[in-house]
């Protein structure tokens, strides 16, 4: 992800992480890109400041602003770019995925990219995320547990709804970057 969004030219200067969890992604971005200014928003405190530790740790502390709280409690500052990382599906498809979709785009300049990755509805039932896991150590019983865990907890939702939901919001779909056993990488413009 941020070496997709790294590769852009121009290369993006403030760029917006919503739900920027524990800052994985957050970390690699402002390493890969050392002039970018970040806003990284998540709504659970432990998680922003597992994130802040890792910033200081890299040194990027400097360069992000870390906001406890919603997406729509920040204010409407323009960004060039943002990352949307694993979130969409803890989100019900009840209009909070398009939300926050649509509260992204309304915080981005004209053509500026969103990159999102999350969890789709596979049309395999799931069937080579199982065959994965088992070829990795998991016992079919763990491997089971997983998939369940995610059949049951998540809302994911099927490509063609997430490209509508994208859509929507006002973005135009250019490309996936990445895919595997039931992720998918989007790179998505403003329109």
């Amino acid at each position: 992800m941020a070496s997709t969004l790294a590769a852009r030219r121009p290369q993006p200067t403030c760029v917006l992480v919503p739900g920027c969890g524990t800052g994985a992604e957050l970390s690699a971005a402002a390493l890969a890109m050392p002039d970018a200014l970040f806003t990284a928003i998540d709504p659970s405190q432990g998680m922003l400041d597992v994130a802040r530790h890792k910033a200081k740790a890299d040194g990027s502390h400097a360069r992000i602003a870390f906001h406890h709280g919603l997406l729509d409690e920040t204010g409407p500052d323009l960004h060039d770019a943002a990352m949307l990382s694993l979130v969409l599906h803890f989100l019900p498809d009840d209009g909070a995925k398009r939300d926050l979709l649509a509260g992204i785009a309304r915080r981005l300049s004209a053509g500026a990219p969103l990159l999102l990755v999350d969890a789709v509805k596979p049309d395999d039932d799931d069937a080579a995320l199982r065959d994965w896991l088992r070829r990795r150590g998991h016992s079919s019983a763990e491997a089971s547990a997983v998939i369940e865990r995610m059949q049951e907890s998540w809302h994911r939702v099927p490509l063609e709804r997430l490209i509508g939901l994208l859509e929507q919001a006002g973005f135009h779909i250019r490309e996936p970057f990445f895919r595997a056993f039931g992720y998918l990488g989007i790179l998505a413009e403003r329109a």
